[in-house]
């Protein structure tokens, strides 16, 4: 909220050079602190996704299309270690994916018929930065039966705010920027964030288990 609210306020924009990674940095203090995963290698995966985000974060506030190149290379890797966090250890299903590779096509075939005069030599910088997303929210499901009920939830409504944050940023820039975009799109993903964090906390939480 501290750093829409010098979205909002122009004479207040330099500071969201502390405002915006806090965010991050907050959060992963917050990890740290209650962290209950079972392996070193979970734990790791995570920290690095939530470092990988404060990179992210830090280099968007410079108006630069290097930086901007940047930014995106550490979101989608912040994305893809997020994907390996929840990964489990069953079989990949191929028929119970179907839904959602049907899902991946349309989702980006829409986002290309929208976008594709406007993207020039960001393509595929734009298609990884989607198709991460779409990846790690798709190990957010098959997390169902693994973990505790409230962690699931949690976890894949955080997913599905962070698409949403991330498809209000891509339309905006390469299609049609809406009013308070900036904020709409802040407000997703620092929601994300939070429900994703506190969902990987509560994972082996028995108190928040539920039977599916």
């Amino acid at each position: 909220m501290l750093d829409i609210l010098c979205l909002i306020v122009s004479d207040f924009a330099p500071v969201r050079f502390i405002t915006k990674p806090l965010l991050i940095v907050l959060l992963i203090i917050f990890y740290l602190q209650q962290n209950k995963d079972l392996t070193v290698q979970k734990s790791w995966l995570m920290t690095i996704a939530l470092s990988c985000f404060l990179i992210a974060n830090t280099l968007t506030l410079f108006r630069f299309k290097t930086m901007f190149v940047l930014a995106s290379v550490f979101f989608i890797l912040a994305k893809a270690f997020y994907a390996f966090r929840f990964a489990n250890n069953r079989d990949f299903n191929l028929l119970a994916s179907l839904p959602f590779i049907v899902s991946y096509v349309i989702y980006m075939l829409i986002i290309l018929q929208l976008t594709m005069p406007n993207l020039g030599d960001s393509l595929i910088t734009i298609l990884m930065f989607l198709f991460v997303t779409l990846m790690a929210f798709q190990f957010a499901f098959l997390r169902k039966g693994d973990v505790s009920h409230q962690s699931y939830l949690f976890v894949l409504i955080g997913m599905f705010l962070l698409l949403l944050a991330d498809t209000s940023s891509v339309l905006s820039a390469f299609y049609k920027r809406f009013q308070y975009q900036w904020i709409v799109t802040m407000l997703l993903y620092g929601f994300s964030q939070y429900l994703i964090v506190v969902g990987l906390i509560k994972e082996r939480d028995p108190l928040s288990s539920k039977a599916f």
